[in-house]
């Protein structure tokens, strides 16, 4: 259970980072939650302290908390909440806890993996992402975290995943593939950097139309003017 409780907290903080929410959240085992003499969570396993940070508005101010839920009881435990700024996590009764023997092709049987595969394809609404087919459909990890830790299949964010049609799910790990070998070319600045701007990019533009703009960018006037235009194509919010 320990190891679970490990895992899940790296999973959160790599979660937290990844929504640019984590700001000045802290994770405190049982011993320092109970040193602090505070009256609620003193059973919990262990206490995440919110405040400082974008999860405290998630869990506060209405927000849909679906996915922090679901990789919560991924790892076989719930939280509760005491203070605004607090969480205390609890094993799930009943929860099998031993790592499962066999390959991976075996762990896609186990009904925790049925269960992640089939909130990934509603939350699709039963259609591929990549190319709208519906039909059958299986669930695709898009990245997968710190090895060494040894994450199960459903111990994933839900946003780690696209549910694909069987065609998509084979053909999607060749881009997939051509994008994790262009990030070798850059430092560690230059990708954060580069993240920053593609995530302005598409929360400001339609997607395609700023994929299309990047495609056509150019030092030529008459390119550039054309690319612009196409930024601003399907984009209402262009400002």
């Amino acid at each position: 259970m320990l190891k679970n409780l490990a895992r899940m907290k790296h999973a959160i903080t790599e979660w937290a980072i990844k929504e640019s929410i984590l700001d000045d959240a802290t994770f405190l085992t049982q011993k320092e939650w109970n040193d602090r003499g505070e009256k609620i969570h003193n059973d919990a396993l262990m206490v995440l302290v919110i405040d400082g940070s974008g999860i405290f508005s998630l869990l506060n101010n209405g927000c849909d908390t679906t996915e922090f839920d679901d990789l919560v009881e991924s790892f076989g435990f719930w939280y509760e909440r005491g203070y605004s700024w607090s969480l205390g996590f609890y094993p799930t009764d009943n929860y099998d806890y031993r790592r499962l023997n066999g390959n991976y092709t075996s762990k896609l049987l186990d009904p925790r993996w049925l269960r992640k595969a089939a909130l990934v394809k509603a939350a699709a609404g039963h259609q591929c992402e990549d190319c709208g087919k519906q039909g059958r459909l299986e669930a695709h990890h898009c990245y997968y975290t710190t090895m060494s830790l040894g994450y199960e299949p459903w111990e994933y964010p839900l946003s780690a995943f696209r549910a694909l049609c069987p065609t998509c799910h084979t053909t999607r790990p060749i881009p997939e593939i051509r994008a994790r070998a262009f990030l070798a070319r850059l430092n560690q600045s230059q990708l954060s950097r580069l993240l920053d701007g593609l995530d302005n990019g598409f929360n400001r533009f339609e997607a395609d139309s700023f994929i299309d703009f990047m495609r056509k960018a150019s030092f030529h006037k008459t390119h550039m003017d054309e690319a612009l235009l196409l930024l601003k194509k399907n984009t209402d919010i262009y400002d």
